[in-house]
């Protein structure tokens, strides 16, 4: 039997309702350490308990994952902004109940509730669904950082900031192209993740547009990536352009036309 000091990772999972995926993102960059036990499995003990907390709650107070100190144990302060949040959630469901309340009144006395009294009611009630609100795109390599490098160097794409493990490997990257956000992810078995240096074949392809296609296609050929389709004008109203990235990844780069004809 576990003692409840020492959880396995599924046990943390399903009583808290994180994925072990999330779990094990935490882990790799550096913001969970949970013990090993004799097999290698993963044991939370309390100190990882309430890291996990405090991780878990400064997310939803808004802080980005890359700001979240690890080695801060002191959860006085996180308890207290809970606290506080927590007294605005009832503050604000309080206010709703009397909205709620002042409309039954109405309705028992067989009168129309007002316009304004139907809006408040409407505007403390959750949205129906979900929003979409961003479009991250994710690419496996076995190798992150020699990825990044040649994804900023020779493609152009944006760097962002790595995220490495205690030994100094990245184990987590962010690059942008335009208006797009890309993260470089860890091979990863137990997701089904592979890089595409490993079958044989890639699974998708990236598009991206670029403002001068020739231009870029050259930068890129001159630094000796593989081209697979030159540039060429297709009939769909676009000039592109086909590439590989060392691992295999098939980059598609495009540029729109005006009043060009077909080749």
């Amino acid at each position: 039997m576990e003692s409840p000091q020492s959880l396995r990772i599924g046990e943390v999972a399903r009583r808290t309702g994180l994925t072990e995926r999330t779990l094990r993102y935490y882990e790799e960059l550096g913001l969970l350490a949970p013990e090993r036990g004799s097999r290698g499995q993963r044991e939370y003990d309390a100190g990882a308990l309430a890291r996990l907390y405090r991780i878990r709650l400064l997310r939803d107070l808004g802080t980005p994952l890359a700001e979240i100190d690890p080695e801060d144990g002191d959860l006085g302060p996180v308890v207290q902004r809970h606290l506080l949040e927590l007294d605005e959630r009832l503050a604000a469901l309080g206010r709703l109940r009397e909205k709620v309340r002042a409309v039954e009144a109405s309705l028992l006395r067989h009168d129309r509730p007002t316009d304004d009294e139907l809006i408040g009611l409407l505007a403390g009630m959750p949205a129906e669904e979900p929003a979409l609100t961003r479009r991250i795109t994710l690419l496996v390599y076995r190798d992150l950082e020699a990825a990044a490098d040649f994804l900023v160097t020779v493609f152009g794409l944006g760097a962002g900031p790595p995220h490495r493990d205690e030994s100094g490997t990245v184990v987590h990257a962010e690059l942008s192209a335009g208006d797009g956000l890309l993260w470089l992810h860890r091979v990863a078995p137990e997701f089904g993740l592979a890089s595409p240096a490993s079958l044989g074949a890639a699974t998708a392809c990236m598009a991206v547009w670029v403002d001068d296609l020739d231009a870029h296609h050259e930068r890129v050929a001159g630094a000796g990536a593989e081209v697979v389709n030159p540039p060429r004008t297709m009939p769909y109203g676009v000039r592109e352009y086909d590439a590989r990235d060392p691992e295999g990844h098939l980059w598609s780069f495009m540029q729109a036309l005006e009043g060009e004809t077909d080749e």
